[in-house]
C-alpha cells in the first residue's frame, strides 16, 4: 500500500474523531432537555487527580461546551487536518507546482513551508479570551487552593494540546510531499514549535493586559476584545515580519541557518514571556 494512502487514512480516521468529538458537544447544548427527570443518586468510587489535572480538564471542558469558543478560537486545527490531507491526496500536483514556482530558489521551500504552517497555527488562539471568559465566576478560582501560575499553565497546556497535534499531522505531510534534508525537517519541526509556543504565550499576557470580566454575551471576549485582535494579526505580523528578515539577510544567512536563528529568536520570546506570566501575570490574574 503507498505511503500516502497509510497517510491519508490516518488523518481522515484522526479527523473524524475531532469532528465526533465537536459535533458531540455542540448538539447536547443544542438539544438540551431542561425538563428532564432528575437522575438518582447512587454512591461510587472515584479516582483522586491533581490540580493541574483538574485545571486542564476544566479548561477543555468550557472550550468543547462552547460552540463560539470552539469556532472562532479553533479554525486552525480543522484547517491543518485538511491541509494535510489536500498535501497528501495531491501529493504530484503540489510538487509539479514547488517544483516550477521555486526554480532558481529552492533553499526558500522550507521557509516558505514554515511560514505557511506558522500562518494556519496562528488561527488558534484559545488562550486570548481565557481569562475574560471566567467572568463574574472568577472568584471560585482565586478562593480555591489554586495559585494563578497553575490557573494559568493550564489554558496555555490546552492550546499547545489542541495545536501540537494538528500542526506535527501537517508537519509530517510537508516532509511527505516536500522530502526536505532530515536537517531542514528538524529546523522547521523546531521553529513551528517555538512559534505555536510563543502564540500561546502571548495571546494569555494580551487577555491579562486587556480583561474583560463583565460581559453578558461570551461572544464579546472571543470576537470582540482587544486581546483577540491583537494576538490573531500580531501572530500574522510576526510571520511577516520574520520573512521580510530573510529578504534583508538572504546574502548573508542560508534558509537553513536563518530558520535556526528564528528558532532561537523565539526561544527567548517564549522565556521573557513565560517568565512574565508566571510572575506579574500571575499576580494580575489573582487580583482582577
Amino acid at each position: 500500500m503507498k505511503t500516502w494512502m497509510v497517510f491519508a487514512g490516518m488523518v481522515l480516521l484522526l479527523f473524524a474523531v475531532v469532528y465526533g468529538i465537536l459535533a458531540k458537544s455542540y448538539r447536547k447544548i443544542l438539544i438540551t432537555n431542561k425538563g428532564e427527570t432528575k437522575v438518582q443518586y447512587k454512591e461510587k468510587y472515584t479516582s483522586a487527580g491533581s490540580v493541574e489535572s483538574a485545571l486542564l480538564k476544566k479548561e477543555f471542558r468550557r472550550f468543547l461546551g462552547s460552540p463560539n469558543y470552539m469556532l472562532n478560537c479553533g479554525l486552525g486545527i480543522i484547517f491543518m487536518i485538511i491541509a494535510a490531507v489536500v498535501l497528501v491526496i495531491k501529493a504530484d500536483t503540489v510538487t509539479e507546482f514547488v517544483t516550477m514556482f521555486f526554480v532558481g530558489y529552492e533553499e526558500m521551500i522550507p521557509l516558505v513551508a514554515a511560514g505557511a504552517l506558522g500562518m494556519i497555527a496562528a488561527m488558534n488562539d484559545m488562550t486570548a479570551p481565557s481569562v475574560s471568559l471566567e467572568g463574574k465566576n472568577l472568584w471560585i478560582l482565586q478562593v480555591f487552593p489554586v495559585t494563578g501560575v497553575q490557573a494559568l499553565m493550564a489554558k496555555i497546556k490546552m492550546q499547545l494540546i489542541l495545536t501540537y497535534i494538528p500542526a506535527a499531522i501537517l508537519l509530517l505531510g510537508m516532509e511527505i510531499v516536500l522530502k526536505r534534508p532530515i536537517v531542514e525537517f528538524a529546523l522547521i519541526a523546531l521553529a513551528a514549535a517555538g512559534f505555536i509556543l510563543f502564540m500561546a504565550l502571548f495571546g494569555l499576557t494580551m487577555n491579562l493586559k486587556f480583561p474583560n470580566l463583565t460581559w453578558t454575551s461570551e461572544i464579546i471576549p472571543i470576537k470582540q476584545s482587544m486581546g483577540v485582535t491583537i494576538t490573531l494579526f500580531g501572530g500574522w505580523a510576526v510571520i511577516v515580519a520574520l520573512a521580510a528578515g530573510y529578504y534583508l539577510l538572504r546574502n548573508i544567512l542560508s534558509s537553513s541557518l536563518y530558520l535556526a536563528c528564528v528558532a532561537a529568536v523565539l526561544l527567548i520570546a517564549v522565556m521573557g514571556l513565560l517568565r512574565w506570566v508566571r510572575t506579574k501575570g500571575a499576580r494580575i490574574f489573582e487580583t482582577l
